[in-house]
């Protein structure tokens, strides 16, 4: 169910780097997002012939220019995003679902939450399409790139009249039509490092190493630290990567409610041994803090302190805690958890691509996997610099090139060097690189999205650090060697890398 639209008056506000100007709409008739991309994408026109913007022609200050687009960078803001972002009260029939999972004090963790996302092909419109729905204070728009025929099959918000033009713009209408509480920005000029500051995550999903690698030594230095995650899709491959600064402190593991028990006995010993009633299992590990309350006799234990737990059976435990000469235990208590944050060191990304650590396995039936794509990433990423294009599909000197520099990676590394390269799934990741499939890009979407609100609330345990999946299982899929009749196709990315054939035929 899409957002109800508030009814309260409010502004609109279109941001230039340079240029700054606010039109106060005091009706209650609201401005379409037709007209404001319209006019935030000529904002330069406008200005210079003097035409105003009226929200339902009753605008006040008729002196007033509607904005400029200097630098490459313009933003709109509706009245109602406003007016929700200032008052910072919860909708709780928008929110009811989120509430419930997250939190009150999450929300608003969300709320105040600026959200940077460059790249708005397949991957990116859906990391968007998630971070708007979620409910985050603001998202901005990164892409330099103009829509081509082939974004169109990868990406639920272009159409065929948005041809030409910039990816960034084109997706504002449609991802502002999901939540006007969300302020949405777009930056189409080239973006500078320092320029970062202004979010608490960015998200990158079409930019080459280097410039990943500058980013994110930024990102991981800057106080305080902002989130950086780089994602791609690429075929049927797909990775994450996930930097949340040097410290940082994950508030709730598991998002679930403490875990309780009723108190059967209590001994007088060292460690004391805590039993509970059999009717439920408990759920304490080796190392958890509890705390007790309500506990007759040996009331010692009501003083609210937490004490660890060892030695954890199914119904009973021990404690570190000497009760000998604590009152007699005599009825009764309740032991209660007490969460404790995690605080989490990340690499950055140029330590990473050295020393990636532990993958986390997207398929328990292939551990080989994770390294050869580590390096088949990598790979792929210096094939564009050296030829300055994506790997043809069906070309055997494309792919020769692109094993070629897969093994050359391989053999600089020091340690975690891989014995057996497997050249099949090479080719098949070099065949497919330059198609983003839909499905794909909503997977990783929705994935990266949840990392986003990890990284802004510190709710549940993120991504830690380096994450790569393949759904192409060697011979489960065919590859389509070179193009179709020589056309330009709608779903190009599709024949690219499945059979002509059957792509025809669907």
């Amino acid at each position: 169910m899409l957002p109800r639209k508030r009814e309260s008056g409010g502004e609109v506000v279109v941001n230039g780097e340079e240029d700054r100007r606010i039109i106060t709409d005091s009706s209650s008739k609201k401005p379409r997002i037709e007209d404001l991309i319209s006019f935030a994408a000529t904002g330069n026109s406008a200005k210079a012939s003097g035409d105003t913007y009226s929200s339902g022609g009753n605008n006040k200050d008729s002196s007033n220019n509607f904005g400029s687009n200097q630098g490459g960078y313009n933003s709109f803001i509706s009245d109602m995003a406003l007016g929700d972002k200032i008052s910072g009260d919860i909708d709780e029939d928008l929110h009811s679902r989120q509430l419930a999972v997250y939190g009150r004090e999450t929300m608003r963790k969300l709320f105040a939450s600026n959200i940077l996302v460059s790249g708005m092909q397949g991957l990116g419109a859906e990391i968007a399409k998630n971070l708007v729905l979620a409910g985050v204070k603001s998202v901005t728009l990164h892409d330099e790139g103009v829509v081509e025929l082939w974004d169109l099959s990868s990406n639920f918000v272009f159409t065929e009249e948005d041809l030409g033009k910039n990816r960034a713009l084109a997706s504002v209408q449609k991802l502002q039509e999901l939540n006007n509480s969300v302020i949405i920005s777009t930056i189409t000029s080239n973006l500078t490092k320092e320029r970062l500051s202004d979010f608490q995550a960015v998200v990158f999903t079409d930019i080459g190493l280097e410039k990943a690698v500058e980013y994110d030594d930024y990102c991981h230095t800057h106080q305080p630290p902002i989130a950086f995650i780089k994602s791609e899709v690429r075929g049927l491959f797909g990775s994450v990567f996930c930097d949340f600064g040097p410290q940082f402190t994950v508030v709730d593991v598991d998002g679930e409610e403490p875990h309780t028990g009723i108190i059967a006995s209590i001994s007088n010993d060292n460690p004391a041994l805590v039993s509970c009633v059999d009717d439920e299992r408990l759920e304490f590990q080796d190392g958890d803090l509890v705390v007790f309350s309500e506990v007759h006799g040996m009331t010692e234990l009501n003083d609210g302190k937490p004490r660890k737990v060892k030695n954890a059976r199914p119904y009973s435990f021990f404690i570190e805690e000497d009760t000998t000469n604590f009152s007699p235990h005599i009825k009764g208590g309740i032991v209660t958890q007490v969460k404790q944050p995690k605080i989490l060191n990340f690499k950055t990304l140029r330590e990473a691509l050295r020393d990636p650590g532990d993958f986390l396995l997207s398929d328990f039936s292939k551990f080989d996997r994770p390294p050869l794509l580590h390096l088949a990433f990598q790979a792929l990423d210096k094939f564009i610099s050296e030829v300055g294009r994506f790997p043809v599909a069906g070309s055997e000197e494309d792919a020769q090139k692109f094993i070629s520099l897969v093994v050359e990676i391989n053999n600089c590394l020091d340690e975690g060097r891989i014995g057996d390269i497997d050249q099949k799934v090479l080719r098949s990741f070099a065949f497919g690189a330059r198609a983003v499939l839909n499905p794909m890009a909503a997977m990783f979407g929705g994935l990266v999205g949840q990392e986003v609100v990890k990284a802004c609330s510190g709710k549940f345990h993120p991504l830690f650090q380096v994450s790569y999946c393949v759904l192409n299982d060697k011979d489960n899929v065919k590859v389509s060697f070179g193009a179709i009749d020589g056309r330009s196709y709608l779903c190009d990315r599709q024949v690219v890398l499945f059979v002509g054939n059957i792509k025809s035929s669907v």
